[in-house]
């Protein structure tokens, strides 16, 4: 399946004017290394957890994680073309794209509100793979409220010492570096937490419905011992740094579902031109072209709506509204489209793992990085005033 096609040059034109043939470019060679060496083994690691290390390597020496930052080895390139490059990445495996787009929402938080010596030890290695991260938010008891959370985090001379357990922490026990909000005398704070800090330790693999390829586990938290230079940011402000932090990733999740329901869409295309029923081609028949036409659809809005969303970010403007849009259109539509691929192929879809994988990957990104009922309070309470 070639993963880089017209649609994708058309959208950079639209979006990006003049600048849309270097972007093309770009896009163009890393679609030809994710169909040469990451889509081949994809059914691979639907059935191997934590059987994407060696994916996830190749897009760090091509640059993937470096492209939305301007410094510290970043290609400053524009936030919508890093979207469409994680577009093509959940096209070619979504687990790869979910572990390094979590993995980049940290690289963000420590480029953003990080020390100039955390940018530089920490950040850079992120970046560039020699590091792999992981975001510590989510506990058993609190996962859309997260400040009901439990975990604790005491200042003791010069370091602080954190104590509770994180779940559902996608990269856990193969990550070198965590990012750990806790709550702390101040408020909510956060802190870069070594994934060998003693007291630290991680559970066994959590069994999911789909994006199995990419690790999920507890991480506990018992005295963990960290030294007070890894606090990211102020002491107490965590909850404003990890709400910008969700937006951008948010966006990035909806453009992982459009590549999801893209993968799906084009082998169910191909399904319906080859499989015949009453001596007629399925893509014959009035019934399937007209679900042909509501997924490509569905698939365009939710990728116009990611990319809007990131020109709107590119602008420096307030883009929580439209991020949680994108994600809700985006991960809701890749479900529907994925359940239509199953049905096209009928009782093929709903055996054969390459067609219905796709809709369980897809599916966990209606609840992760903000569920679609909490999303849609935060965009009616940016609509009609109030707190969400």
């Amino acid at each position: 399946m070639k993963l880089f096609q017209t649609e994708h040059r058309r959208a950079l034109r639209a979006f990006y004017g003049e600048g849309h043939a270097a972007f093309s470019t770009l896009l163009e060679s890393l679609a030809g290394t994710l169909e040469a060496e990451v889509a081949p083994s994809s059914a691979r690691f639907d059935a191997d957890s934590g059987g994407i290390s060696s994916a996830r390597r190749r897009l760090f020496e091509a640059g993937l994680c470096r492209m939305p930052f301007d410094s510290h080895g970043g290609l400053s390139l524009p936030f919508g073309v890093y979207s469409l490059a994680m577009e093509l990445v959940g096209a070619a495996d979504a687990p790869t794209a979910m572990s390094l787009g979590i993995h980049n929402t940290v690289a963000d938080g420590v480029f953003r509100y990080g020390s100039e010596s955390q940018k530089k030890e920490v950040f850079e290695d992120l970046v560039s793979g020699k590091r792999l991260a992981s975001f510590s938010l989510t506990e058993p008891s609190s996962g859309s409220d997260a400040r009901a959370m439990s975990t604790t985090a005491t200042k003791t001379g010069s370091s602080y010492r954190i104590t509770g357990t994180k779940t559902f922490i996608t990269n856990a026990g193969e990550a070198d570096v965590y990012f750990v909000v806790a709550r702390s005398e101040k408020g909510h704070s956060a802190f870069l937490v070594d994934g060998s800090a003693p007291g630290l330790s991680v559970g066994a693999d959590i069994p999911k419905l789909g994006m199995r390829g990419s690790r999920t586990a507890e991480v506990r938290m018992d005295g963990c011992s960290v030294p007070a230079e890894n606090l990211v940011g102020e002491d107490g402000r965590a909850f404003e740094y990890v709400k910008s932090m969700l937006s951008g990733s948010r966006i990035v999740m909806g453009s992982i579902c459009v590549g999801i329901a893209l993968a799906a869409y084009r082998k169910a295309l191909h399904y319906a031109t080859e499989r015949k029923l009453f001596e007629k081609k399925l893509s014959d028949m009035q019934m399937t072209r007209e679900r042909v036409a509501d997924m490509r659809a569905g698939i365009n809005s939710s990728r116009s709506m990611c990319l809007y969303a990131s020109r709107i970010k590119e602008t420096g403007e307030d883009y929580g509204s439209e991020a949680a849009q994108a994600k809700i259109i985006a991960t809701e539509t890749a479900s529907r489209v994925c359940d239509q691929a199953i049905q096209l192929f009928g009782g093929y879809g709903y055996t054969n793992a390459d067609v219905h994988r796709h809709w369980r990957d897809a599916r966990l990104l209606t609840i992760g990085e903000g569920a679609s009922e909490v999303l849609r309070l935060i965009v009616a309470s940016m609509e009609l005033g109030g707190a969400a």
